[in-house]
Formats: structure tokens, sequence, C-alpha cells
């Protein structure tokens, strides 16, 4: 059974101040940040499944610094996010309920252009200094910062094995083409269409950037997506979107209808500075 993908699921940088005397000459201006911003700080998704909730804490450069993981209204998993000093996600850890116990670890790798390359998933084996590899991702793009391909890792006897993947085709005049594997090795060709809003996290880019996919660069909203295998539709992972948005353009509801007819709405909450 194909698994509905996420949105994965957008660079951030914080705002830069300058100026210039009127008699000065070629003097470059930083671009200013988008103003409007707004820093989501709750999401809740009902579904078939029921219902499904993600909080969010930023520190006061606005990352994201940790997120809470809700099912059926109770806990169930905890994530905290560290940064390097350029401002880029270095680590996110992974913990139990209690926040004490942690489940595993994950490292992100840039490359020269300071997109995210590649991340590991490892976990420490308790009691000893060992540390065990359970899963990776890669990310590649073209000349021009474009996704071109994305794979997921099982590390299976400390070698990697695939686990699915993503390939992005890029014609012009023609919608972006979308190859995907899943895991379980069935295939599927998706194309999309996005509105010009603004997508919940696309404040803060460098969180929302941290696992490129389908749409990437992201930081608009889905409002139909169309995949095809051999030559049918997938019904339970072809979409449309309807969005609810506030004053800055950000949604504050999406409701999903699949081509199976299934129903998926999503309310969000922001801080608005």
């Amino acid at each position: 059974m194909l698994m509905k993908i996420k949105l994965l699921a957008p660079l951030f940088a914080l705002l830069l101040l300058a100026g210039c005397a009127e008699d000065e000459t070629n003097v470059v201006e930083p671009t200013p940040e988008p103003e409007n911003l707004c820093y989501l700080q709750e999401q809740t998704t009902t579904s078939q499944n029921g219902v499904s909730t993600l909080r969010y804490t930023y520190n006061e450069l606005n990352q994201v610094i940790r997120t809470e993981q809700y099912e059926q209204e109770v806990l169930v998993a905890i994530r905290t996010y560290t940064y390097t000093a350029a401002g880029k996600l270095a680590e996110e850890r992974l913990l139990k309920p209690d926040g004490q116990e942690e489940v595993s670890f994950t490292e992100y790798s840039y490359n020269q252009e300071g997109l995210l390359s590649k991340y590991e998933v490892k976990q420490q084996v308790p009691g000893l200094e060992a540390v065990h590899r359970l899963a990776a991702f890669k990310a590649v793009y073209d000349m021009q910062n474009r996704l071109t391909s994305a794979t997921d890792y099982l590390y299976l006897n400390n070698k990697e094995q695939s686990n699915g993947s993503l390939k992005q085709t890029y014609k012009t005049n023609k919608p972006v083409s979308a190859t995907v594997v899943t895991a379980d090795a069935s295939t599927y060709t998706a194309t999309f269409v996005q509105d010009s809003s603004r997508a919940p996290l696309s404040a803060v880019q460098q969180y929302l950037h941290r696992r490129p996919g389908i749409a990437y660069p992201s930081i608009n909203n889905i409002t139909a997506f169309n995949a095809t295998s051999d030559g049918e539709a997938v019904a339970d992972i072809s979409y449309t979107v309807t969005y609810e948005r506030n004053e800055q353009g950000y949604p504050v509801s999406a409701t999903k209808i699949f081509n199976n007819t299934a129903e998926e709405k999503t309310t969000y909450t922001y801080s608005c500075p």
C-alpha cells in the first residue's frame, strides 16, 4: 500500500540591517527579510486515523528548538534541535515522552552552497560508548540549486541500503515531474500545483528544509497533487486542498480531499509579531 507523502517538509536567515550615505557608491545592500512573518505554534490534523498535533517552541532567534507530538491528545514524542553559529540546523534529538530518555539523534550536513546534502540517524548503545547508525538521507541538486534526487537509506550490517527515493525533472513550460520509489519498491509519478501563499513553516526555512522533498523549496502551499502508476491514478495519495488564510497570507486551515474521497483537515495557529 502506498503511503501518503508528507510535505516536506523551506533557508532561514536573521534580519539584516544596512544603510549607506548618499555619497556612497557600489554598495550592495542585503535583501530585506519579508515583512509580516508568522511563526507556527501548533498544527492539528484530523483524519480517519484520529487526531495528531504538533507543537513548536522557538528561541530568541526564532529558530525551532523543540517540537512535541501528540496522538489522540497523548504526548508520544519530543524532538529538540540545535543550530550552528551560521544558523544551520546541526542536530535533532528524539526523546521519549518523559523528555529524559533519548531514542536516537540525527546529524545534518550541508554542501558548499549551504543546502542540506545528508543526514544520519544514530543511536547511542546504552551503557557503552558505541554508536549505531540506523538510517540516512541524501539529497542532490542541480546547478540552479533545484532538488534533483533524494534517497532514504537503512543501515544493515553497517552498510547503506536504499529504502525509497525521489527524482525530480524540470522541463521548460511543463510541470515539475517527480518519480517516487517507496520503501516497498512500489513506484509512482507525481505532478503538483502550488499557490503563491506562504506555507505554514516558511518563516523558519532551515527547519522546513531539514528534509528536502517533492515541491522543494516548499515555501508555498500545494493545492493539487496527482500521482499515477502504470498510467492509472493512485487514489489514496492524489488529492486537492482548499485553504483559509490569515491577513499575512498563512493558512489557518487546510482541507485535503483524496481521490478515494478520504478527507483530512489541518488547523494552524501562529505567533505573528
